[in-house]
């Protein structure tokens, strides 16, 4: 399945940014150069987690599973374009379905582990994937039982470590799979042909704010084009040891950590939930060279006097950050100790700013600018700069913003931006492209009054709350409330936080007579099968819900009423 015209395909090719690769290739590259040296390392609480023992595997013995992975697959019936939901936790099992999926043509829709009924049902209804690939349960939570109550008949229930009450044990199917030289064996493939590296690989999520989560669809050659945005903005060299604690299901990880850790030929370090001492256990013992957080967790260790003097990070080089504006005493305070703090600014969809120390060594810059890549009168080292295509556009008048002090919401064009969300009608796609082909990405943003060629980010024009490096659509939120009989009215909105970054908050307006707690809104909310990360965590009360003349609410006013409420 082509994303791309054949128009762009070429232009792209041409251009030497898109190729013939995809990461099942580059894969078995690495495979052949690096057979022995360590490819994948479990979380060691992967046992509290799942109920499976933490592992190490070699890239021969990565190899060895992903072609079994891949010949279980096949044996359900999964063919070239079929469609699987994924529900794993960040396992080095979570890398083989990757690359297994890879190799047969099979296109991977990975949903977040905290995902539940109400997610589920949407991407069941979106995407009408042929099987359902769960980890059998997470810490206290069933995931494979809950996608078969999702599933029922519509699709086969794919269970890693433990099978029973209708569902397929994959783990034991992958470990008893038959491998056939040449077809199924190592190296061998069913589906190769020209042009495979154009066809959708995965189908992510993002949160929208139509009220629903958003498909994405992305090809290898997507994803390969963005990968150096990263790989050289944190100047990753050959066999790094990488440590990833976002999961396998964003930007961050993907088109970051895995794709590096491809590219690289190194040792990928697996992590998630974040949890701050087994994190810490693990950029000691593993002696990783290069990680990413959220800026967060890296202020609170800079600020808890003598605790990272405890550990030995005397291998660690390199942290990316992002998600939220980073401060320059974190970047300073970083860099004083050694480590190279590097401003990540991405998403699902393709915008890949970066600001690293070679193309801002200034540490204050680089906390609070990124590169304006594609800009003719800049010159940057990072590739994204010869591949990506940026500008501002005035929210209130439409035209392009040119000089210092106006707010625009970035527009941004090149071989890394998808093709349109899933399922979207050509009506749809006018609103979320211009007409020069630019994605609309919600995001604000100042050209620098210090310096042109830097962009500074301002806020967000879309109604998405970032909770821990996670995208939440208020809008979603705020139509599932409409139905609670307390409630004239409610709106969620991100109340600013030092450790996530923001949190969710609701306003209510009570329906007459009634009176409302934040009890009664989560409660009704959980009702509705959502994901417990979306969940409201404290409440105000008002009259009236702020809105301006074309009757949308104002969030930023409601901060501030809660500001004043809280005195």
């Amino acid at each position: 399945m082509k994303l791309a015209t054949p128009k762009k395909i070429a232009e792209y090719r041409k251009a030497g940014w898109w190729g013939d690769d995809t990461f099942y290739d580059i894969f078995l590259r690495v495979v052949a150069s690096r057979g022995d040296a360590v490819a994948a390392i479990d979380p060691p609480d992967r046992e509290a987690l799942t109920g499976a023992a933490p592992r190490r595997l070699s890239w021969s013995e990565l190899a060895d599973e992903t072609e079994r992975t891949a010949a279980a697959l096949a044996a359900q019936g999964l063919t070239k374009g079929d469609r699987v939901v994924m529900q794993m936790p960040n396992v080095v099992d979570t890398l083989s379905i990757y690359l297994a999926c890879a190799k047969l043509g099979v296109i991977l829709s990975p949903v977040p582990v905290q995902y539940s009924g109400h997610e589920l049902r949407h991407a069941l209804e979106s995407v009408r994937p042929r099987a359902f690939l769960a980890s059998a349960r997470f810490k206290d939570r069933e995931l494979a039982k809950a996608c078969k109550a999702v599933a029922g008949d519509q699709a086969v229930v794919l269970s890693m470590d433990g099978g029973g009450d209708g569902l397929v044990d994959f783990s034991a199917e992958i470990a008893n799979a038959k491998l056939k030289k040449g077809l199924m064996g190592i190296g061998g493939s069913a589906t190769k042909r020209a042009g495979e590296a154009d066809d959708c690989f995965t189908i992510c999520w993002t949160s929208g704010t139509t009220g629903v989560p958003k498909g994405v669809p992305r090809s290898h050659n997507h994803w390969i084009a963005i990968g150096p945005a990263t790989f050289h903005g944190m100047a990753l060299k050959k066999h790094e040891v990488l440590l990833n604690p976002f999961p396998m299901t964003n930007m961050a990880a993907i088109g970051g950590m895995f794709a590096s850790w491809l590219t690289c030929e190194g040792t990928l370090v697996l992590h998630h939930p974040f949890e701050l001492p087994v994190f810490l256990q693990q950029l000691v013992s593993e002696k990783v060279t290069a990680t990413i957080a959220p800026p967060a967790v890296l202020t609170i260790l800079l600020k808890q006097e003598g605790l990272l003097d405890q550990f030995d990070l005397s291998a660690l080089r390199v942290i990316g950050s992002g998600s939220a504006p980073l401060s320059e005493f974190m970047v300073a305070g970083w860099k004083a100790r050694g480590v190279e703090i590097v401003n990540l600014f991405g998403s699902n969809e393709g915008i890949s700013l970066c600001s690293g120390p070679e193309d801002v060594p200034d540490t204050a810059l680089r906390a609070t600018a990124f590169p304006r890549f594609g800009h003719g009168k800049a010159n940057f080292a990072n590739p994204m700069h010869a591949r990506m295509k940026t500008k501002l556009v005035s929210i209130e008048t439409g035209k392009e913003v040119t000089g210092p002090g106006e707010d625009g919401e970035l527009l941004v064009k090149g071989p890394s931006v998808f093709e349109g969300y899933w399922g979207s009608s050509a009506e749809e796609l006018t609103e979320v492209f211009d007409a020069d082909g630019y994605f609309r990405t919600g995001d604000l943003f100042q050209i620098s009054p210090d310096d042109e060629n830097f962009l500074l980010f301002r806020g967000r024009a879309k109604d998405i709350i970032i909770r821990g490096g996670v995208n939440i659509s208020a809008a979603e939120l705020d139509t599932l409330m409409e139905g609670h009989p307390k409630l004239k009215e409610a709106a969620v909105f991100g109340m600013p936080d030092e450790v996530m970054g923001e949190r969710i908050w609701v306003a209510a307006v009570p329906a007459d007579g009634e009176t409302i707690t934040l009890e009664d809104i989560v409660d009704f909310l959980k009702s509705k099968e959502i994901a417990n990360f979306k969940l409201p965590e404290k409440m105000i009360q008002v009259d009236a819900l702020p809105r301006n003349p074309l009757n949308k609410v104002l969030r930023w006013r409601l901060v501030e009423m809660a500001k004043e409420q809280a005195g």
